[in-house]
């Protein structure tokens, strides 16, 4: 599946769609749709996994930004925007379904621990099954949920989406010190969050 670190950075027809978006052109967004739809599905997939409304949930990212458009900033890339819109929609998404099982960090195991550090870690390991995988990813989302917006995203980018970190500082205005920093500063969270809720666990036993 395509990545975002295997696309070509900012396409410059980009901007002349927005600002047509901007004059009123509904066949600029309609164009601007039929350009990022795929991108959008496949991104709903590899945060989501199967599920049964991607289009229902793609349609609502677009819909956000039809009525966003006018706020764009169009000196600025328009990819790393539509992005951010996508990833959010992904975690109010997680939030309001119920489609995983319900699991607590409570119920967090110590495989799981270092399941979820290899799905950020990535690296030469070998990942878990992908049925495993989906529900690792729906916790792991849960944990990303109490960090920080600015170390979600960098940690989001880095470890899932595999994206260099000079690209990160292009597409969210940072320096390359930077979007390393709040990487490090991520990843150091959560396995701090992981290991508060072993703990729990481990206390609740006695």
């Amino acid at each position: 599946m395509e990545t975002l670190s295997s696309r070509t950075p900012f396409p410059e027809e980009d901007h002349d769609l927005v600002g047509r978006c901007k004059k009123g052109d509904e066949q600029a967004f309609e164009e601007l749709v039929r350009k990022y739809q795929q991108t959008v599905f496949n991104l709903i997939f590899h945060h989501l996994g199967h599920c049964s409304d991607i289009e229902d949930i793609a349609q609502k990212i677009f819909i956000k930004v039809y009525f966003s458009l006018e706020r764009f900033d169009n000196k600025r890339p328009f990819f790393p925007w539509l992005y951010r819109i996508i990833l959010n929609q992904c975690y109010d998404e997680l939030r309001h379904t119920r489609r995983q099982r319900v699991h607590t960090f409570t119920d967090l195991s110590l495989q799981e621990v270092e399941s979820i550090e290899r799905l950020i870690g990535q690296g030469d390991q070998a990942l878990p099954p992908e049925g495993d995988r989906q529900e690792l990813y729906s916790l792991l989302y849960r944990l990303l949920d109490q960090l920080p917006d600015k170390q979600r995203t960098a940690v989001v980018l880095r470890d899932l989406e595999e994206v260099p970190y000079e690209r990160i500082a292009e597409m969210l205005g940072w320096t390359e010190q930077a979007a390393r920093l709040k990487v490090f500063r991520g990843r150091a969270r959560l396995r701090e969050l992981m290991v508060k809720a072993l703990r729990k666990k481990e206390t609740a036993r006695r």
